[in-house]
């Protein structure tokens, strides 16, 4: 997609400004982790303009039926409220910019491909009508292609102990949610290409010494669908405090619930 570049010749003035910004950020394990750092940066790029955020995110989350970890379970992000909110920001005047990415967890709780991207197609239905700039990653292509079934069961049994989603039930699916957002949400959205670079051992989650740099590479794209440039990259120090802030989240707020839930999260 073509970078926006209309809104530098915007005149700014006394008493006028650059349209405020709402953040969508939908995902799972992956953004939870990342999403502290990615929204500091997002906000430092976009300054001077007023920036809010609504997310949707956390361990084993799903976005067609409810997924979790332990004893937390989330809500689906398609009915979650997330997209609601956002409505209310772009009636608001609000820019909407939206990331839509840990697609997957969907396929290991037992939703068919033809599901999960009939909402998919949905929901980026629901953002194209707030005229959002939305990026998106892909599944993993390592395992499209095919770990081996043992690793697969190994993990399987590890993420998501309940799932019963064989190796050839889980790379087929994979390959048709694939094909969905390569050819026809490629359309609608821009792709935000070489994430698996910085995938573990497990080909799922992104590398704990390399979160820094795949969330950066994330902002990157982002800011480049306002027509932004991107400003600092988001530090190995900053990623840290990430995941230390998505800790207290999950284990204060989801499992226990001692701590209040942080504005803007669904």
């Amino acid at each position: 997609m073509t970078p926006d570049t209309s809104e530098s010749a915007e005149p700014v003035s006394e008493g006028t400004r650059l349209p405020p910004v709402c953040l969508v950020l939908l995902g799972a394990s992956n953004l939870s982790r990342g999403c502290f750092a990615l929204v500091r940066n997002l906000e430092a790029g976009l300054h001077p303009r007023r920036v809010e955020a609504a997310i949707a995110s956390g361990p084993g989350r799903a976005y067609c039926v409810p997924g979790g970890l332990l004893n937390v379970a989330y809500p689906p992000i398609q009915s979650c409220g997330v997209l609601e909110a956002a409505k209310k920001k772009y009636d608001e005047g609000f820019r909407v910019l939206a990331l839509v990415t840990d697609i997957g967890n969907d396929i290991m709780y037992g939703v068919s491909a033809d599901d999960l991207i009939a909402t998919l197609e949905q929901m980026f239905g629901q953002l194209a009508a707030m005229e959002a700039r939305v990026c998106f990653t892909t599944l993993p292509i390592r395992i499209e292609r095919g770990i081996h079934p043992a690793w697969y069961y190994t993990l399987r049994t590890l993420l998501l102990p309940s799932s019963r989603v064989s190796y050839e039930e889980a790379r087929s699916a994979i390959r048709r949610v694939n094909q969905y957002l390569n050819d026809t949400a490629s359309r609608k959205a821009e792709r935000i290409p070489d994430m698996d670079r910085y995938l573990g051992y497990d080909e799922i989650h992104y590398k704990w010494l390399q979160g820094h740099r795949a969330w950066s590479h994330m902002a990157r794209s982002l800011l480049g669908e306002l027509g932004v440039s991107p400003g600092r990259a988001i530090s190995f120090r900053e990623m840290i405090r990430s995941y230390g802030e998505e800790l207290r989240k999950v284990v204060g707020v989801d499992m226990a619930g001692i701590r209040a839930m942080p504005p803007g999260h669904f």
